[in-house]
């Protein structure tokens, strides 16, 4: 398992920066438990902080061995551990201030003198980045419960999807079949591509925005069937949002909803209009259309805005957003969420 200080540069240089303050207290500590100069505290200073900031980095593999579920043999084990760095550590220390004496005659003699508070420092520093790694276990382990709970909230939404979807689309089959049986017939096909795409989707958690953007393609062929001249669409996006990950049928629902509480409330019906834009690492899109202001509400007419909003809430928490503007008969709801990019995730 890697360590994590090593996952980039920042986390390296951070780690190694915090040594510093660490290195000026063993200073300290060494030149006034052995009357150290300025000149002999800094020779022995460095090669003990470059030692220990190597061996304060042993905790990490040690602690996921020994979980803080035994408290009592995590204590003990890494007390011992800590008593053989301390000792290990101050005999390093030892020989290479003897060997110094050369320079600093001495140096072995009053460095000896002061192997006790050295010893009891090494003992508490390695203690400190012990307790310091279970902290980031304890981090990465909330991390990762979060992702998995996020994971969850997301398939249980998106599986909200498809049977409402197919409700209202086997409502509408219903009523054509005994107006225009062809066209209620033509549906069904539609609507069997439709659902046999979306389910190739699997288990996957997000895909390729222009993926998305088929998929609305073949919802929006089944509703036209239905409405034919009365429903019209408007389609406008940048070429640099295609490659961008979004959950799947994230955009259904919200056409879904411009056609049942918007379209289907004027006699004349009306233009959906689709649009997306890239602004830097984000993602808006724009889903508007006509609508009846003088139209009786429907029903749970909220289900398709409450389970996007949902749905980005538990993938992209505080990051993204769905915001409704209503100006006169016109309906808008603009979504934005961070681009992220990859090959899509998979549960």
């Amino acid at each position: 398992m890697r360590h994590p200080i090593f996952k980039n540069k920042n986390t390296v240089l951070v780690y190694l920066a915090a040594w510093i303050p660490l290195g000026f207290m063993f200073r300290l500590t060494l030149a006034f438990a052995a009357h150290l100069s300025h000149a002999e505290s800094f020779a022995v200073t460095i090669p003990v902080v470059l030692l220990m900031a190597i061996v304060c980095l042993w905790p990490w593999y040690l602690c996921r061995v020994l979980p803080l579920t035994s408290p009592l043999n995590a204590l003990i084990g890494h007390a011992i551990v800590a008593m053989l760095v301390s000792a290990a550590a101050s005999a390093i220390v030892h020989v290479f201030a003897a060997m110094l004496s050369r320079l600093f005659p001495g140096l072995d003699v009053r460095i000896g003198a002061a192997m006790p508070v050295l010893a009891g420092t090494l003992f508490l520093t390695y203690l400190l980045a012990t307790a310091l790694h279970y902290v980031v276990l304890a981090v990465e382990a909330s991390r990762q419960a979060e992702l998995l709970s996020r994971e969850a909230q997301l398939k249980a939404l998106k599986a909200q999807v498809n049977p409402h979807f197919l409700f209202n689309s086997l409502n509408s089959i219903s009523a054509l079949t005994t107006v225009d049986p062809s066209r209620a017939r033509d549906m069904c096909i539609r609507l069997s591509d439709f659902l046999r795409n979306s389910l190739r989707l699997g288990e996957r958690v997000s895909i390729p925005f222009g993926e998305e953007l088929v998929l609305a393609g073949n919802y929006l062929s089944v509703e036209q069937i239905r409405f034919g001249e009365r429903l019209k669409v408007k389609q406008d996006f940048d070429e640099q949002c295609k490659d961008c990950e979004v959950p799947p049928l994230l955009f259904q629902p919200l056409i879904e909803n411009a056609i049942k509480h918007g379209i289907a409330t004027l006699v004349e019906g009306g233009e959906i209009g689709i649009a997306g834009r890239r602004l830097k690492d984000t993602v808006k899109v724009v889903v508007e259309n006509p609508f009846d202001p003088d139209a009786p509400a429907c029903e749970k007419s909220g289900f398709g805005l409450i389970n996007v909003r949902n749905r980005l809430q538990a993938r992209y928490g505080s990051g993204a957003r769905l915001d409704i503007e209503v100006e006169r008969n016109l309906y808008r709801v603009i979504l934005s969420f961070p681009c992220g990019r990859g090959k899509g995730a998979h549960s």
